[in-house]
């Protein structure tokens, strides 16, 4: 089952959006964007570069930081 969270890194103007479940095997990048792939070619999340200049203003910059998500997912 798909999961969704949102991370923002304000330091890098970056946002994690986890959009499944897996180990990532390989990153791809495509312009502002690169992709978490698994092992058999699925997108398991997209990491938004320069954020605050590809997005439209929203709720993404509220997110969590990164280090604050994984202690919550440890939790």
């Amino acid at each position: 089952k798909a999961m969704t969270n949102i991370t923002y890194d304000a330091e890098a103007d970056a946002v994690y959006i986890t959009v499944g479940r897996g180990k990532v095997d390989r990153t791809e990048e495509t312009g502002p964007f690169n992709y978490d792939v698994d092992a058999e070619g699925h997108i398991v999340g997209i990491e938004v570069l320069s954020a605050s200049k590809v997005l439209a203003p929203g709720d993404w910059k509220k997110a969590g930081s990164p280090d604050k998500a994984r202690i919550n997912a440890a939790a």
